[in-house]
């Protein structure tokens, strides 16, 4: 059984069974039994392009950041800078995996469960609870629990796209920043995500303490990252700010914009 755990193929395999069966759920109990309520789940198109490309934009500039200072501090060491063919395919199936994972978690975590405890309790509560349960849904992910940094780190990602997320009104600028976070962390920079190998155009090596370097769990293991994080929250709340204080229609912060 161990050896079909860790199988490749079956890890992708049930990450894909996973994705169509989160995305077909949420989209039936909201069919069911939101829709006629008057909130969103955040897939409006105005706007679509924009707001995607803000998310993946934020998202690069994270991961890459935090990995240059990881590297430049000694946690990890470039082993080889490589392409070929095959790799090209591995790589591109992998971003289409993480097409899916962004979509599907966001969809969950920031789409349904975000947008059903505003309706109730307020913007503030809603991404604090889709935050929390977005950590706990990494719980079994390999290395979760080798030390805190994994899970306050997953902890600051939610707390950042939640904010994305009720800031920008659409749910596609946390799809966009998880897409370029995960693919440019496990498929360029070379780390694992979130705890699972991928096949990447730079291979790294750990070393040096896990807090540095974060360990089986990839960057999101690493202290540094925990401190970009908190400065991708801190910079984009200040610009959602800034920009609604120079619009024509200004919109408050962390309330119903949608």
């Amino acid at each position: 059984m161990e050896a079909v755990t860790s199988n490749p193929f079956f890890i992708k395999a049930s990450l894909w069974a996973q994705i169509v069966g989160f995305i077909s759920g949420v989209c039936l109990g909201f069919y069911i039994f939101e829709r006629k309520k008057g909130w969103k789940l955040g897939l409006q198109t105005v706007q679509f392009g924009r707001r995607f490309g803000e998310g993946f934009l934020w998202g690069a500039v994270l991961i890459t950041l935090s990995s240059i200072v990881i590297w430049l501090f000694g946690g990890i060491d470039i082993i080889q800078v490589e392409w070929s063919l095959s790799k090209g395919y591995a790589i591109g199936g992998s971003f289409l995996l993480f097409i899916g994972v962004a979509i599907n978690e966001e969809l969950f975590a920031r789409g349904y469960l975000q947008g059903l405890v505003k309706n109730h309790f307020g913007p503030k509560i809603a991404v604090g609870v889709s935050t929390l349960v977005f950590a706990l849904l990494h719980s079994f992910n390999p290395g979760m629990w080798t030390t805190a940094l994994p899970f306050i780190n997953i902890l600051l990602a939610g707390l950042l796209m939640g904010i994305c997320r009720e800031l920008s009104g659409s749910l596609w600028m946390p799809i966009g920043l998880h897409l370029a976070w995960n693919f440019m962390q496990g498929c360029v920079f070379g780390f694992d995500v979130s705890g699972i190998p991928m096949s990447s155009f730079i291979t790294t090596e750990t070393q040096g303490t896990i807090f540095l370097s974060g360990g089986a769990f990839g960057a999101e293991g690493s202290l540094i990252t925990s401190f970009i994080l908190v400065l991708g929250i801190i910079m984009i709340y200040n610009y959602y700010q800034t920009r609604n204080r120079f619009s024509y229609t200004k919109q408050p912060i962390l309330k119903d914009n949608i």
